[in-house]
């Protein structure tokens, strides 16, 4: 019996340090849960909470996405919208408290049962609450590549641990279209690993179940099964055209080479695992690592401005802090760790009070949030306050007494107003002007307007974003509008359009020049017309270099420069891939003023000639320019003087 005593107090110390490691694990899923909440904030005017209120709208009216909604997320986006109105459904406020919780503990579990090292699972988890401070769209942007990473991928991972992963995965994947693609790619990447170690079995249940929980979530959003070709076309077209017309260069070259520093040891150590002798153990967790980085490199840079930047940073700290225990690295530290310091020097040097303020910040959040979890009659207090004041800072615009309960759209985008008012909202697919990036979009909205569906009004302002020619967002549908709506009323800072009871049934019109040639700089004459409006199509044909630079870090930018009748200069950003499907370049549309007279056919503005102009000289970053002019009879158009 003696010989029992050692052994059993072994045994009841190891029972002692799992329950205190659990215990501390299910503190440290609770601190990041608090951390992941984030508040409702009212819905008030601008692009953003337009958008956000538009998911909001989908999810109440069961609208259908890929029929009735194309948009970079997916059924679920409303669920990290952080703008809503009318009060808060209850499913939001269930996932940013079970929801926010359950992710929470499962990236905690996941680190704990991956790192090998507490020095490495601190600094994994430091940066998770780094990220979800700044905000918890990155940690969830970060949930389908680390998943993979750590339970999907690795040939030691339990059944349980791929059944939480491929869950999430397919969750997320209907919360934004980009997640979708992130676990695509992982799915991709196991077929083949499983089928060349013969486990097909194991294979068939990881794609069947994925499938299935992916089919189930969207059921459950209220989604048509046979909707799923359309989402995913759109969704595609979508993402794909972002990365040229949302592309944009707004931060200070020390952070670019900050970045690019953060970028070059990531790839270092990707090119030492290459010398690895578990190389061929690991090649398909290394393959999806590559992935995995570029999808963030490209999140960060692609729209380089203060918001993107700033997310970037947390996002390659909390990525290089897992590498090298997602490879097993005997070592407990790597010179991967060196990004970490770059990642908060460049945050530093952007922009000082996001890491100034953090501790505050920190110890300010920890102490609200609870107090708002658990007093829900409060939050909806405050919540109801707040949108009341919204309301009375930005009056109404009273199109109740002309729409009444007939269907009504907006152009381009500032949806609050029309919401606001709970008037029949009826989207076009693209439902924001400015994310119309390609010629396919642009025809979708365009055959949408033609149809039986279009609304029978329109709340109408000629705005776009980053800096671009008006005339470019959703400009098939602009040279439509003419045909189809009339001017119902006229404000100073939009029109509300009204569907003609006759329609014409044909397309609009166009007398083409011939196609022609053209280069950097040359000013190109506008063709002689009589009193009607012209269009022009211009194809960008990018280099060798220019396709690489857009592959490895973002497009190059081009703008154009119209001059009127009285040689006045007028200049915005031209989205080649908007361009190539034709928009208005006479008359001038750059006001709102401008798009009334084009809408009343009243005398506007004229443009003697254009010239394309590459911005911080990417000129070798285009080999061809190639442009087309055509007449629209149909879209009259009279001189007036130049302002």
């Amino acid at each position: 019996m003696p010989r029992l005593v050692f052994p059993l107090a072994v045994t009841r110390s190891i029972s002692r340090i799992c329950r205190w490691r659990a215990l501390l694990l299910a503190a440290l899923a609770i601190l990041l849960a608090l951390l992941l909440f984030q508040f409702p904030s009212p819905a008030k005017a601008g692009l953003d909470p337009s958008w956000g209120m538009v998911l909001v709208y989908a999810h109440r009216h069961g609208l259908q996405f890929g029929h009735d909604v194309a948009f970079t997320y997916g059924p679920y986006g409303f669920l990290i919208s952080r703008f809503y109105y009318d009060g808060v459904p209850l499913v939001k406020i269930l996932w940013e408290s079970a929801g926010k919780f359950a992710l929470a503990a499962t990236l905690v579990a996941m680190a704990a049962s991956t790192f090998n090292s507490w020095f490495r699972f601190g600094l994994f988890y430091l940066g998770l609450i780094f990220a979800a401070k700044i905000s918890s769209d990155t940690v969830i942007f970060l949930c389908t590549p680390l998943l993979a990473l750590c339970w999907l991928l690795p040939q030691k991972s339990k059944s349980w641990q791929v059944a939480v992963a491929v869950t999430w995965m397919a969750f997320l994947s209907q919360v934004r279209f980009n997640y979708f693609m992130q676990a695509l790619v992982a799915i991709g990447l196991v077929i083949p690993s499983l089928l060349l170690e013969g486990k097909s079995k194991k294979l068939l249940v990881i794609v069947s179940s994925f499938t299935a929980a992916f089919v189930f979530f969207w059921l459950v959003a209220g989604q048509a099964i046979n909707n799923l070709p359309a989402y995913f076309r759109s969704s595609w077209e979508i993402s794909n055209g972002y990365l040229a017309a949302m592309a944009v260069n707004r931060v200070p070259i020390t952070t670019w080479c900050i970045a690019a520093g953060i970028c070059l040891l990531v790839v270092a150590f990707i090119l030492s695992l290459l010398h690895s002798q578990n190389l061929r153990a690991e090649k398909w967790i290394l393959l999806y690592f590559c992935c995995a980085w570029y999808f963030i490199w490209k999140y960060g840079v692609t729209r380089a401005d203060t918001g993107h930047i700033v997310l970037f940073f947390p996002t390659a700290f909390v990525f290089c802090a897992a590498a090298p225990g997602l490879f097993q690295r005997r070592h407990w530290w790597s010179f991967l760790d060196a990004s970490l310091v770059l990642s908060l020097a460049g945050l530093w040097l952007f922009n000082s009070g996001f890491l100034r303020h953090t501790p505050w910040e920190l110890a300010q959040r920890l102490h609200a949030v609870p107090g708002e979890l658990f007093r829900p009659k409060r939050q909806a207090q405050r919540f109801a306050a707040a949108e009341a004041a919204t309301e009375k800072a930005h009056p109404s615009k009273n199109l109740r007494a002309i729409v009444g309960a007939e269907t009504i759209d907006v152009i381009n985008f500032d949806q609050y107003f029309v919401l606001r008012e709970h008037l029949n909202y009826w989207p076009r697919p693209v439902f924001q002007s400015y994310s119309a990036f390609t010629p396919a979009l642009l025809k979708q909205n365009l055959r949408f307007y033609q149809s039986s569906s279009a609304p029978q009004f329109v709340f109408a302002r000629l705005q776009s974003v980053d800096w671009r020619f008006p005339a470019q967002d959703d400009s098939l549908l602009l040279e439509e509008l003419p045909r189809r709506y009339s001017i119902a009323k006229e404000a100073n800072d939009f029109l509300l359009l009204h569907r003609k009871p006759v329609q014409p049934t044909g397309e609009l019109l166009r007398e083409k020049f011939p196609m022609r040639h053209v280069s950097f700089g040359q000013e190109i004459q506008l063709p002689e017309t009589v009193n009607c409006a012209v269009e022009l199509r211009a194809i960008f044909k990018p280099s060798i270099y220019g396709a690489a630079r857009a592959f490895l870090v973002q497009p190059a930018e081009v703008s154009l420069v119209l001059t009127d009748g009285k040689h006045g200069q007028h200049t915005g950003r031209l989205i080649p891939e908007m361009a190539a499907a034709g928009f208005l370049v006479q008359p001038l549309l750059e006001s709102d003023k401008d798009f009334a007279d084009f809408m009343a056919t009243r005398p506007g503005r004229s443009v003697r000639s254009i010239r394309f102009v590459p911005v911080s000289a990417t000129e070798n970053c285009w080999s061809q320019i190639s442009i087309q002019f055509s007449k629209l009879p149909e879209l009259s158009f009279e001189t007036a003087t130049a302002d």
